[in-house]
């Protein structure tokens, strides 16, 4: 069995440091509607519209902080960390409620206004010797042999392929191959029932010791209300990873910020660094401003985010974390920017995770959750526990915990090395 040389590379973090992010004073609770969302979805009882609240923040917060999460000062909060209320929800682990969701007409609808299928699901599994393996390129072929979707394996040797992603070209049976660059292995005949998981064994080697992080962050006007507490809340994400990882793991920050056309700027990129200084001081600078129709140049700042940054060519784990409140401009030529972005970001192994702030419709929402479904990432939102920023959508999820926003994010990226908070 080939040496997994990225246990050593867990074992050598100082776990400590990086689980303070996820102490004890977080506000964690589920949401209400446990057991019967998903069959509410599906139901013919269920309209699209989502009002009601499904989670809350614990009330036994910690000491200083008020039962909403909000740090108080004499009745008014700062804007440190650990104040930004969140959620996550993982489609991609509750693939039933995705599937009814999409039953209903109204979110059918979105499929064809942003011209995403999802139908076409391939799990895989690459394991060396029970042990998983990481940043393995998995490939998903045609039965003409064309490739159809390429991803990377995350730190549990899992990757999701896709066929017909935008379009219906491709036909079955199909074929998936793992490889390392040296050795690979396939299992042909496929066709995408996504409940069997395609698992495949490959005697891979591990990857580069090393940790991509992105942040690419919409600053216009309408990000105002919520601005200053995400420089905090990332800020924090950012020293509590950098202190955790120490020497035994090469962390590359790279912070990005885009408006829209007309603006002061349209994009404002910073290449990745090691050097964490750099980063916060990037990130402290930027202001909310522009903007003034709703839609703004996500597409753009996708389009810079992939082809403008030197990601590892091997990594443990890259992440886009995209933070934004307002869609992209929805034309044809944008959709496939977009539909491009997506493609090459998955073959990159490059996890997009959004963070929808105020001010995300039910359109937005589907665009966001399609593009981390396609990724191998997840859908993280602010919600109004907090008290803070203008109101909240509530998501058409199931149940979820409400977590300070810090403490989610630094969560998921420990999540995305092995570690668990």
């Amino acid at each position: 069995m080939a040496t997994n040389r990225f246990s050593l590379v867990l074992l050598a973090l100082t776990t400590t440091s990086l689980l303070g992010a996820c102490s004890a004073d977080s506000a964690l609770m589920s949401s209400d509607d446990d057991d019967s969302y998903a069959e509410d979805v599906a139901g013919s009882s269920w309209d699209g519209d989502d009002d009601d609240d499904d989670g809350d923040v614990a009330s036994d917060t910690a000491d200083g902080e008020d039962e909403s999460g909000s740090i108080s000062d004499d009745g008014n909060p700062g804007t440190g960390a650990g104040q930004l209320t969140a959620g996550e929800w993982r489609d991609l682990d509750n693939w039933d409620f995705w599937s009814a969701v999409l039953q209903r007409n109204d979110w059918a609808a979105m499929e064809s206004a942003w011209d995403f299928s999802t139908v076409n699901r391939f799990a895989v599994s690459v394991e060396d010797d029970g042990e998983p393996v990481a940043d393995a390129v998995v490939v998903l072929q045609d039965a003409q042999g064309s490739i159809t979707w390429e991803a990377r394996t995350d730190v549990h040797g899992e990757a999701e392929l896709f066929a017909n992603l935008f379009d219906t070209s491709s036909i079955g049976p199909y074929t998936v191959t793992a490889s390392d660059g040296l050795v690979s292995a396939s299992v042909a005949d496929l066709d995408p029932i996504w409940e069997d998981r395609v698992d495949l064994e490959l005697a891979g080697t591990a990857p580069n010791a090393v940790l991509d992080l992105m942040f690419v962050i919409d600053t216009t006007g309408s990000m105002g209300d919520e601005l200053s507490y995400l420089q905090a809340e990332l800020a924090d994400v950012l020293s509590t990873v950098q202190d955790g990882a120490g020497q035994s793991l090469e962390l590359r920050l790279s912070v990005n910020f885009y408006r829209d056309e007309g603006d002061q700027y349209v994009l404002r990129s910073f290449p990745f660094t090691t050097d964490l200084e750099t980063s916060l001081s990037q990130l402290s600078a930027q202001d909310a401003s522009g903007g003034g129709d709703w839609p703004e140049a996500v597409e753009q700042a996708l389009d810079n985010a992939v082809y403008e940054h030197q990601w590892s060519d091997s990594a443990v784990s890259r992440l886009m974390f995209l933070v934004l409140d307002a869609p992209p401009h929805n034309t044809a030529q944008n959709r496939d920017s977009i539909h491009a972005a997506v493609t090459d970001a998955a073959a990159q192994g490059i996890r997009i995770i959004p963070v929808a702030a105020s001010g995300i419709d039910k359109s937005t929402e589907f665009l966001l959750r399609f593009m981390d479904i396609s990724t191998g990432g997840t859908y993280t939102f602010l919600t109004d526990d907090s008290g803070i920023g203008n109101s909240h959508i509530e998501p058409t999820v199931g149940s979820y915990q409400v977590e300070f926003l810090n403490d989610l994010l630094t969560r998921l990226v420990l999540e995305s090395i092995g570690q668990q908070p």
